[in-house]
């Protein structure tokens, strides 16, 4: 099979950049004077702009990437420097909005990972930073950081790992085989082929249905794409079954005319904040080091076995159980 290496940027996503973006205008007006003030910090984009070089010219060093990919390392550190930056957004008044959703999702939903949570840490950090979204133009914490970036000197190789990170998406992927440690998926809805190295060290089957983020090679040298987040692997329903699902909820959305640009926006925002969320933590059924089981459709409840009307008829069996205990 032949390597196509696909860019997984969302040509519908990108679009979005033509829209007034409200939030944005807002806080560039105001940042001047929350950072006189001392109301945020902007020391943590001047040290990236440094810690951005170093990390383009040590890209390949053992000793500075021992326990990380190099390709996977860039973007850990982009994301980091989001999270710093998100940190200090989130005590302002213009992104109130997404402040709320997030304390709110937190609350409902303790991410962590198994046992805890089936929602691990980077699954939430990249919903929270790069999917959580408000306004017609899909106003995020990183496009806000960007924007930010942009005008007070963040270099242009961590400005543009930010934006790839804000371009990706959750997708859903067929497993085609693995050699030498690098994983041949295609995605169900666009058959694209991708050859990535996964970050959570899973190596998976062929045969296997994965739910992940996907990220391009962040640079020329690499030629792997990176499943950023720890894979979500759909033990059942089967590929057909996702089709059809993607066919039902597809259809629906009749004012995009594209069914790969209606399919993307789908897996990046869903129907709800909090709809691929609340999917995860329904689906879940176990986990093993690097891999979490989920099963079920999103628009099946009863086919998921944490939805609450499962969890309700397990609740009404115990009980009957009890009643009729001699």
């Amino acid at each position: 099979m032949a390597r196509q290496h696909n860019n997984s940027r969302s040509k519908s996503t990108k679009s979005k950049t033509q829209r007034r973006r409200p939030i944005e205008e807002k806080l560039l007006k105001k940042f001047e004077r929350y950072r006189r003030n001392k109301v945020v910090n902007i020391s943590a984009m001047r040290d990236g702009k440094k810690m951005a070089a170093a990390l383009q010219e040590s890209v390949s060093s053992d000793e500075t990437f021992k326990e990380l990919h190099p390709a996977h390392a860039m973007y850990a550190f982009a994301q980091n420097q989001l999270s710093i930056m998100a940190e200090q957004l989130t005590l302002l008044d213009e992104p109130d909005r997404l402040t709320k959703v997030i304390s709110k999702m937190e609350e409902l939903h303790s991410p962590g990972g198994p046992p805890m949570s089936p929602i691990t840490t980077s699954f939430f950090a990249c919903w929270s930073l790069l999917d959580l979204s408000v306004g017609l133009a899909k106003e995020t914490f990183t496009t806000l950081s960007i924007a930010i970036g942009r005008r007070y000197g963040t270099s242009n190789v961590l400005l543009e790992l930010m934006q790839a990170l804000q371009d990706s998406r959750m997708g859903i992927y067929q497993h085609e085989g693995a050699h030498n440690g690098i994983i041949v998926l295609r995605e169900l809805v666009t058959d694209k082929v991708y050859h990535c190295y996964c970050a959570s060290g899973y190596t998976g089957e062929a045969g296997q249905l994965w739910y992940v983020r996907l990220l391009p090679p962040p640079t020329q040298q690499f030629s792997e794409h990176i499943v950023f987040t720890t894979p979500y692997r759909l033990v059942a329903p089967d590929s057909d079954a996702w089709l059809a699902y993607f066919d039902r909820c597809l259809n629906a959305e009749g004012s995009i005319a594209s069914r790969t640009d209606a399919y993307e926006l789908h897996m990046k925002y869903g129907p709800s904040h909090d709809f691929w969320l609340e999917f995860v933590y329904e689906a879940y059924v176990n986990y093993q080091p690097g891999v979490i089981f989920l099963q079920g459709l999103p628009d099946r409840a009863e086919s998921r076995p944490c939805s609450p009307i499962n969890l309700d008829k397990s609740q009404s069996e115990l009980l009957e159980s009890l009643l009729n205990h001699d």
